[in-house]
This record gives C-alpha cells, structure tokens and sequence, in this order.
C-alpha cells in the first residue's frame, strides 16, 4: 500500500502524539512502574505499525473463525481466561468511547484510504491498548492471574474515565491536519459490499458477528466431516418443523403469551387494547425473553443460534437503565415479530439498515427526553403503542410492513422535533440578551487587555482588572457599550494611565490639574456602581494621589513604576468552575450555565446540530437529556430544551465542549438501540463465559 507522503508525516506524527499521551494516561494512573508503562507502549505502537501496514485485513469474523478448538486446546487454561478477559475489555471500550472513536475511524478510512478498514481495525483504539497489555503480562513472566485480572480492572476503570479525552486529542490533531472524515456512504466490507448506513462507533457487526460466534461455540459438536450451514438462520429444521415453529409463533403472538397483557374494555371499537402493565398505578411487569429452549428448538440447531442472539439483545434492552419502563413494554409486544423475520431473513444481523432494526431505534429516538417514570398514556408512548400493535397485526414477516413503521416513526420524530423547536422560539429574547451579555464582556475584555499591556503600577493593575472590569460591565449592561456613559467610563481608564506619567513641561502639568478632578468623578461614581466599599475606595484614591504626586517630581528618564519590576503581560483568567444563574421574562424561565469569567468558545466545530439529542451534566452533577433547540450563530451557545423535564437551559460551548471530551456528555440522538444493545450483550456473554 502506497502511502502520499503528506500522508506518511501525518501517520508519524499521529503515532507519536498516540504513543506519548497513552503513556502520560498510563503514568497518572499509578498503577504500574515506567518499565510497565514502555513495555504497554510497544505493544500499542506494534499493533498500530500492523495496521498500517496490512493492506487488507479480515473482518472480526474471520478472525474468529480462525480460532478452532485446536488452537484453543494449545492455550494454557490461565492464558485462555486472560485472553477473554482482554476481549471483552475491548469490547467495553469500544462501546464507551461512543462519537469520538468513530470519527478517527472515519479518518483512518481517509488518511489510509481504505474504504475495507474494519471499525474494530482502528490503529489507535482500544484493541491496540489491549495489545500493550497483552505485552506487558507476556513480558512480566509468571504471575498470578487474580493479580492480573485485578490489574485490568484497575485498568479498565482508569481508560473508561481518560480515553474519550485521548480520542478527541488525536481527532483535533487529524482534523487540524486536514484530514476529513470519510463518508460512511463509501465505506466497504472486507467483501467488498457496501456499509450502507451511518452509525457511530458501535462496531455493531462485530459485536454480533461475536455474539453469534460465542453462542455457536457452545452448541453440541458436531459429527466429524459434517459441515455447518452459513448464515445466522440457516435452518438445520426441515421445512415441516419450521412451520411448525411459525405457526406457535403466530400462536403465542395471539394471546400474548410473550407480550405485555391487555386490559380487557380499555379500547375503542377496532383500535388496539392497551396493555396491562399501563393501567394507571399498576407496577411495571418485567418483559419476558423467548428463548429457543421454550420453544423446544433443540440446542443443535442454528436456529436456536438466530433465536437466541434475539433474546440477548432484548434481554440487553430491557436492562437498560435509560429507557423508560413504558417503551421497553411497547418494544416487548414486537419480540415475537422480530424473531419470525430472523427465521425467514438472516440479514438482520448483518444489514445495519434492515428496516426492522430501524425500527427499534428510532422508537428509541422518538422517546428521547422522557422521564424513566414516564406514563403510558403520554401521548408519545401512546402513538408507539399504536404503531407497535399495527406492525404486529401486519400479515406475514417481510420487510414492507417494518419500512412502512419506519415512515411513520420519522414523522412522529419530525413533529415532535418541530414542536420543541417551535418552542425554543419563545426563549431567542433571553438567549439573546446572554449574547449581548457575551458581547459586552468581550469588549470589557479587550479594553481591560490593552490597559493592563501598558505595565501600569501593581495597584493600579489590580484596581482596573478587578475593580474597573465590573464597572465597564455595570454601565455597559445599563446604558449600552457605545453609550456616552460607556464611554465615559472607557476613557477614564486613559486619563487614569496618563496621570501617572511623568509631567515635565509645564503645559502637562497644567492639564493635569484640569483633566484630574473629572476623571476622580468618573473613578467615584464607578467605584460605588462596582460596589466597592468605601474605605477601599479612598485607599485607591490615596494611592492614585501619591502616584501622581510621584509622576509630577519625575523627570522624563524615570517611571513612576518601582525600578527594575519587569513588564508583565496579561494573561488569559483561568474560566473557573461552571456557574449558574437565571433569566426570567413573563412566565419564562431560562437556566444559564456559564463561567465567573469571559471565556471563548472552542475552536473545533462542534458535532452537535439543532434538533440533537444531549445527555450533559447541568448544575447538580447528574446527566440531564435535552434537544438542541437554538445555537448562537456569533457565541455558539446552545438552548438545550426538554418540555418533559422542564429543562431550558443556555449552555455555554466551552462547558459542552469540555464534556464531550471526558465523555460525561453524548449525543443521544446518533445512538443505536440494537447496535448498543448487542455490543452489551456480547459484554454480558463474555463475561458469563469467563465465570463459567
């Protein structure tokens, strides 16, 4: 594979940014020596030397496929443990570092130009940590292997914490080397198909590529020669024992035997009944599994393989602590419809745009926002309750009927998003009103800036960036930042700085005594507009009467500065901690969530747009969801409403930005429910598998 030259300086750069930052992560950990650290770094820089220089590598499958129960049977039995566990840290890796993760893939795919790159083949992502850690052990000799499994949960809770912050360094550094993310429209598998949809870094084929593997493992051997079909679904049942299953599919579908239960009477005429569990204070029912062995599918089949797979990625959905109790019964009515769509269409596992799968994500996408109490009867749960109920009277399992949902799930989205942005219109005054604000502390910024450049006395320094500062602000927020008294107050920061200086002629000395009185005025009547008290108000002003004093026995060769204290240059405040406060108009009440000091916004555009998803910590320290609804197009502060919550809140870029970046904050709205939801089965399987 030829490489541009352009290309190469920017793979070598990127490979040392990596490698330097993964060992500053590591060493911050302490949790193993400098020789441990190095010997992590070689592994991660080997892997990724690997991946670079292998034209074409086999997708997850086949390298899967590749481990036969020979090889396993060669692995000591403490080495095989070690092994699993490593997999399914990557695994939990990958899944936790969500957008960012996906974007470096995405310009891997550029930079190398290799549409073929697999998700889980990132040079830089967590299966290149692993293999540092692989070294390390190889390298550390005997150990104990409670001890090293120790380690990696050490481990895996100081990367889960710092790797998103690791991620968004490299992509800054690729994006700021003018390498773009690929579009995901033209990434191919290994095969040479196309990868039709865009999704964020779920490794969503890999991981049920694995889960399908796993489970495949555990099925009884098979007799020596026989080989096994392809194809998650592909039927070892003769023709009559599939329709057989069919028809008790239908069957259970019809009384609810899987599904959430009914309330007998709680519908009109010819409109789907409501099920139980949303009887009004009534307890949620746990959703039932259907798993191949209550089926009576035998274990040897690969139908129980499809059957199962299902069930754990159901299992992994109703478990999830985000999803709110009433959509996990609306998604459970649909089970039995899924599972005969898998029995019929095995591309279900394979096809991240199979209508079916699209179908669970966007009734996640359509609940984004309320509550995990929420009740049934809201009219959004209510709506997909109804299009549950249709696409499971739908005749047959094609893929029509799913598609046809699917058109209806967007314009339910559409009208909802259209309804929260429709509703962020009656906050643009008050988002408004901050970006005046933003404005105008960037002025009383630059002003205060070139004052302080000037190397005034210390006093004087600390009067104008402390004091002076809240006066510009004060006045500028009352009359305006191109006011006569905004001026005023502007040009008392020049009179200031020039009384000082030394005076020689005697016209200086003149309009000293002129131009001093006004100006005392002007520094009085900011001082009280400042709140300053009034002993430290005449202690500035005795001050400035014996600088002055100073200034007007100097010659032209001295300062009124002490002798020898260098020019100091102003520095950028640090922005502190997020503060919060409130703006109100009529019956309006909007959060704002800001630092004590001007800070600017990020430089990096930010992946967000208006009508996304947020999940960000607000105030009190826990995550709270709300829509995109405005972004100011000069500050880049977000309006993030929730109607649901009562969220309203303007979010300053920088807060977000910083969030993003340690992974305390997401995009809710780019996730995938079923993607998801198999990566953290297969987490589930694997490490059921290493207890066992």
């Amino acid at each position: 594979m030829a490489i541009h030259s352009d290309s190469f300086e920017v793979l070598r750069n990127c490979r040392a940014l990596f490698i330097k930052h993964l060992g500053a992560l590591l060493q911050d950990s302490h949790l193993v020596s400098a020789p441990a650290v190095a010997a992590i770094q070689d592994g991660a820089a080997a892997y990724f030397d690997e991946v670079i220089a292998t034209d074409k590598r086999g997708s997850f499958a086949d390298e899967v496929d590749g481990l036969t129960a020979s090889r396993i049977t060669l692995l000591a039995e403490d080495d095989l443990e070690l092994g699993i566990r490593l997999d399914n840290l990557t695994a939990r890796l990958f899944e936790n570092s969500g957008d960012s993760l996906w974007k470096l893939h995405l310009r891997f795919v550029t930079l190398l130009r290799r549409p073929d790159l697999p998700k889980s083949d990132n040079p830089v992502g967590p299966k290149s940590i692993c293999r540092g850690l692989d070294a390390l052990f190889a390298a550390a000799g005997a150990g104990s292997l409670d001890d090293k499994l120790n380690l990696l949960d050490q481990f895996e809770t100081h990367l889960r914490r710092n790797l998103p912050g690791l991620y968004a360094e490299l992509n800054a550094f690729l994006e700021n080397a003018g390498i773009d993310t690929a579009q995901p429209a033209i990434i191919t598998a290994a095969d040479g198909t196309m990868q039709p949809r865009e999704t964020p870094a779920t490794a969503s084929g890999s991981a049920l590529q694995s889960l399908q593997q796993l489970l495949t493992a555990r099925l009884p051997a098979t007799p020596q020669g026989a080989a096994l079909p392809s194809g998650a679904a592909a039927s070892l049942l003769s023709q009559s024992a599939l329709e057989q299953l069919m028809f008790r599919l239908e069957a259970l579908e019809r009384i609810g035997r899987f599904g959430p239960p009914v309330i007998p009477g709680s519908k009109p005429a010819n409109e789907p009944m409501m099920p139980a569990l949303f009887a009004e204070g009534a307890a949620p029912e746990a959703p039932k599994i259907i798993r191949s062995g209550e089926l009576g599918i035998p274990k040897t089949t690969t139908e129980s393989v499809a059957i199962d797979t299902l069930a754990m990625i159901f299992e992994a959905i109703f478990a999830d602590p985000e999803l709110p109790d009433a959509l996990k019964a609306i998604i459970s009515s649909l089970q039995i419809k899924l599972l005969k769509m898998a029995m019929k269409d095995s591309t279900l596992f394979t096809d991240t745009a199979h209508p079916a799968r699209l179908v669970l994500d966007r009734m996640a996408e359509a609940a984004q926002g309320l509550p995990l109490d929420v009740s049934p009867r809201h009219p959004v749960c209510v709506r997909l309750f109804e299009l549950a109920s249709h696409l499971r009277l739908e005749p047959g399992s094609d893929k029509e009927a799913f598609a046809t949902t699917l058109g209806d799930l967007d314009a339910l989205i559409t009208r909802r998003r259209e309804q929260i942005a429709a509703d962020a219109a009656r906050y643009q005054p008050l988002l408004e009103q901050l970006d005046r604000q933003d404005v105008l502390a960037s002025r009383v910024t630059q002003i205060i800036r070139a004052a302080l450049q000037k190397s005034p006395p210390e006093p004087v320094r600390h009067f104008l960036d402390r004091t002076w500062r809240q006066a510009l602000l004060h006045i500028g927020r009352e009359a305006g930042p191109d006011s006569p008294p905004w001026q005023e107050y502007a040009a008392a920061i020049d009179e200031l700085l020039w009384s000082l200086l030394p005076k020689t002629a005697a016209e200086e000395r003149k309009q000293l005594a002129q131009r001093v009185p006004p100006m005392l005025r002007t520094l009085k009547a900011g001082m009280e507009r400042a709140g300053l008290p009034n002993s430290e108000q005449e202690a500035f002003l005795d001050t400035c009467f014996q600088l002055q004093t100073q200034a007007l026995r100097a010659t032209s060769g001295t300062s009124t500065e002490n002798a020898g204290s260098p020019s100091v240059e102003p520095s950028d405040r640090a922005p502190g901690e997020p503060v919060s406060s409130q703006l109100r108009s009529g019956d309006l009440v909007l959060l704002s969530f800001d630092f004590p000091e001007p800070q600017s916004p990020p430089a990096r555009v930010p992946a967000y747009a208006p009508g996304d998803w947020i999940a960000a910590v607000l105030g009190d320290g826990e995550p709270r969801t709300g829509m995109v609804g405005r972004i100011s197009p000069d500050t880049r502060r977000v309006l993030l409403l929730n109607p649901e919550t009562g969220l309203a809140a303007a979010v300053h870029p920088a807060i977000l930005d910083h969030q993003f970046r340690d992974g305390s904050a997401e995009i809710r709205s780019s996730r995938s429910l079923f993607d998801l939801a198999a990566q953290r089965a297969l987490g589930q399987a694997g490490k059921q598998a290493g207890d066992a």
